[in-house]
C-alpha cells in the first residue's frame, strides 16, 4: 500500500450538547488524514477536503467563521452517497496538545519525526487521523466562531456562589462556554461516527492530548484497543489548576480583552512555557552568560541588557499572540483545569465510572523530569488498570526539557509508539464479551523490527528509556520540533 500526500478536511456534525449545559450549533470539525491511497474514495465521500495549497498557505492560522458561514458550510458538506472504510486498516487517532491543531504528520507536523513511510506511525500501514480539538481555533468549533455559548449559557450551573476568599467575579457574557474534556472526547467520538470509524486500533496523544485519550478511552471502551496516553494523569491537580489560573487572570487583566488582549495573552503564554519546561534544558539552551577564560566579570549582566531565557520567554509569547485566539486560549485553559476522568459527564450515570471501564491495552508514558504533571501520575493509572485486569506497562521518559519532552524526543518516542502498536489488542463489542472471544487485529500494524519492543513472557511491565543528553536531544529534534516555529501545546 502507498501513501499520497496527507489531507485536510472539515466534517458537519450533529449539534453537541456541552456538558456545562451550553449547546453548539452548526457543529463543525475539521481534521487530518494520511493513510494509503485506496482510503481516498472514502474521505472523499464522507468530508469536505480542503485543497492541499489553501492548508500550506494558511497553516496555523487562526479560522473565524461567521454564522452564515457555519450555516452554509454544514448544509454543503452532505454526500447522497457514502463509501465505507476499508476494515482491513487500521486506525491510529493522534490528539493534540492545549495550542497544537490536526496536522500531526507531514511537513512541519508536530510529530513529524515519527510519522511517515518507514516511521513509527507509517501512512502505508495504517490510517491516521487526527481532530482540531473542540475549543480550538484552527477550524473546529471554538469561540473564535460567530455565536459559539459564551458563559452565561452554562445551563446546569446557577450563579456562582460567594467565595470566603479572594473574588473571582468576572464578566460572564465575555467568557467561552465551559468546555470540558468529556466535551472534546464526545466530540471526537461524533467525527468517527461521521467517518464510519468504528474501532480505532491505536489511540494516543500528549498533555490535554493524554487527557482526551483517556475520556475516550472511559466513554467508548470497546471502540479502543490500545491507548498510550503520554505527561497526562487521571485528573488535574491543583498544581495544574492553579497555575493555570493565574494564566488566565493575567490575560483577563490586559485592557484589550475580550477583542485584542495582546500583552495579556502574550504573559499568559510565558508563564505557561515555565511549566512545559525544566531547569537543566533551560540552563542547557537559555543560561547566564558566564566569564570568559582568565575574566572574572561575565558579559551582559547589567539590567540595560536581557539573559538569554527572557528574550526566549518574549519570544514564545509573541509567537502563541500571533498565531492564536484569546477566548479559545481560556476556554482549552478550563478545559485541562476539569479533568477527571472519576466525574461522570452524565448527571445520572448508573454502575461503575472512570478508570474501570478502560477495556483497552495501555502503554501509559510518563517523563521523569516533568513538573506540571509529575511522572507518578502515569505509574499510579498503570497499577489502577493492571489490577482491574488490563493489559497495562508504564514507560519513563527522560528528558532535560521536562513536560514538552513528548515533542522533542524523537528517538525514544519512535521506540515508544512502535511498542504501543505491538501490544495486544484490548476493547472488546458486546458481541465478543458475550462469545468470550478476543478481539484480534487482521493486519500488522508494525514491521518487524518491533518484534524487539514486544514484552516477552514475564517480563517487567516498566520500560526505562535512556536519558538522552542536552545536546543529543537539541540534535534529535529535527524539522518538526515544536510543529512548525511554535511550540503545539
Amino acid at each position: 500500500m502507498s501513501a499520497p500526500t496527507a489531507r485536510v478536511f472539515d466534517l458537519p456534525l450533529p449539534d453537541l450538547p456541552l456538558e456545562a449545559g451550553a449547546r453548539i450549533r452548526s457543529h463543525i470539525a475539521r481534521g487530518w488524514w494520511w493513510g494509503p491511497a485506496g482510503d481516498l474514495p472514502w474521505l472523499q465521500s464522507r468530508a469536505h477536503l480542503l485543497s492541499e495549497e489553501a492548508v500550506r498557505d494558511n497553516a496555523l492560522e487562526v479560522v473565524r467563521r461567521t454564522r452564515a458561514e457555519l450555516d452554509e458550510r454544514t448544509d454543503s458538506l452532505l454526500h447522497p452517497e457514502r463509501v465505507a472504510p476499508d476494515p482491513s486498516v487500521p486506525t491510529v487517532l493522534l490528539v493534540h496538545a492545549l495550542t497544537g491543531d490536526m496536522r500531526a504528520g507531514g511537513p512541519g507536523g508536530w510529530w513529524e519525526p515519527v510519522i511517515g513511510p518507514g516511521r513509527a506511525l507509517d501512512p502505508e500501514r495504517v490510517r491516521l487521523l487526527c481532530f482540531n480539538n473542540l475549543g480550538s481555533c484552527y477550524g473546529s468549533s471554538g469561540p473564535a466562531d460567530e455565536g459559539f455559548p459564551r458563559r452565561v449559557d452554562d445551563a446546569r450551573f446557577g450563579p456562582p456562589a460567594p467565595l470566603l476568599k479572594g473574588d473571582l467575579r468576572l464578566d460572564e457574557t465575555h467568557l467561552p462556554a465551559t468546555i470540558t474534556p468529556w466535551d472534546q472526547a464526545r466530540a471526537i467520538l461524533q467525527s468517527l461516527d461521521a467517518l464510519g470509524i468504528e474501532r480505532v486500533s491505536l489511540l494516543t496523544g500528549g498533555s490535554l492530548g493524554g487527557m482526551i485519550v483517556l475520556c475516550l478511552a472511559v466513554l467508548a471502551p470497546e471502540r479502543f484497543e490500545r491507548i498510550a496516553p503520554i505527561a497526562a494523569a487521571s485528573e488535574s491537580s491543583a498544581w495544574v489548576v492553579g497555575w493555570n489560573h493565574v494564566a488566565r487572570q493575567t490575560l483577563l487583566a490586559d485592557p484589550g480583552y475580550p477583542n485584542n488582549p495582546e500583552r495579556g495573552l502574550e504573559l499568559a503564554r510565558q508563564l505557561a512555557t515555565l511549566t512545559y519546561r525544566a531547569e537543566p534544558g533551560m540552563d542547557a539552551h537559555h543560561g547566564r552568560g558566564r566569564p570568559r577564560p582568565g575574566e572574572t566579570q561575565a558579559p551582559g549582566w547589567s539590567s540595560r541588557g536581557h539573559y538569554p531565557i527572557q528574550s526566549y520567554l518574549e519570544h514564545q509569547g509573541t509567537k502563541l499572540r500571533a498565531r492564536f485566539d484569546a477566548r479559545s486560549y481560556l476556554a482549552l485553559l478550563g478545559a485541562m483545569d476539569h479533568h477527571d476522568l472519576s466525574r461522570s459527564p452524565e448527571p445520572n450515570t448508573r454502575g461503575t465510572w472512570g478508570v474501570p471501564r478502560i477495556q483497552a491495552s495501555a502503554l501509559c508514558v510518563g517523563i521523569e523530569e516533568d513538573q506540571l504533571f509529575p511522572a507518578r501520575h502515569m505509574e499510579e493509572l498503570t497499577r489502577s488498570l493492571s489490577a482491574l485486569g488490563c493489559h497495562a506497562e508504564y514507560a519513563a521518559l527522560s528528558s532535560p526539557y521536562g513536560h514538552d519532552g513528548f515533542l522533542i524526543e524523537w528517538e525514544p518516542l519512535d521506540a515508544l509508539l512502535r511498542r504501543a502498536l505491538a501490544l495486544p489488542p484490548g476493547g472488546r463489542t458486546a458481541a465478543e464479551v458475550a462469545s468470550g472471544e478476543e478481539p484480534r487485529t487482521e493486519v500488522s500494524l508494525v514491521g518487524d523490527e518491533a518484534a524487539a519492543l514486544r514484552p516477552g513472557v514475564g517480563a517487567p511491565p516498566d520500560l526505562a528509556l535512556h536519558r538522552l543528553e542536552p545536546a543529543r536531544a537539541a540534535h534529535a529534534r529535527g524539522p518538526g520540533a515544536h510543529g512548525r516555529s511554535g511550540a503545539p501545546h
